[in-house]
């Protein structure tokens, strides 16, 4: 037997709050994510014990899952997703949630399991992404601090 599988995290931080704050358009992303990118969802469970507006959906898939934890008073998104399943495309999931949720930033890790021959897989592979205007705001606070140093004597 050969296993092969897939692991994505991603924080999404300053996402739409009008998505985010909505729990019937988190599902609706969710619903159609799984649907468009082969996950075969089995259920969809929604959880909001907290009492202080987080809440998250957990997603048992054909030879898979998604989880997906929501903060909105944060803007803050994480989901994790998983899947071992041929015919899923994980990548592209994580790429279509990335821009349901409009993050100002985010950081995807990649993770590959189950290669029994080596330890490489176990090093992830992360990318950020960074909104342009956000960038531009943070280089005039650089500029600024670059600027304002008092120089030592």
């Amino acid at each position: 037997m050969k296993f092969k599988g897939t692991q994505i995290a991603i924080d999404m931080y300053s996402c739409n709050g009008n998505i985010i704050s909505n729990k019937d358009l988190v599902r609706e992303v969710l619903e159609r994510a799984t649907t468009e990118y082969g996950m075969e969802k089995q259920s969809i469970y929604y959880n909001d014990d907290q009492g202080d507006g987080e809440f998250s959906y957990i997603i048992p898939c054909n030879r898979g899952h998604i989880n997906v934890h929501v903060y909105p008073v944060l803007g803050f998104v994480a989901a994790d997703i998983f899947t071992v399943n041929d015919t899923a495309s994980p990548e592209k999931l994580a790429i279509f949630l990335r821009k349901e949720f409009s993050p100002d930033k985010s950081k995807i890790t990649f993770l590959q399991r189950g290669d029994f021959g080596s330890q490489f897989d176990m090093k992830p592979h992360r990318r950020s992404q960074i909104k342009t205007i956000r960038r531009a705001k943070h280089a005039g606070e650089v500029l600024k601090k670059l600027v304002l140093k008092p120089k030592s004597l």
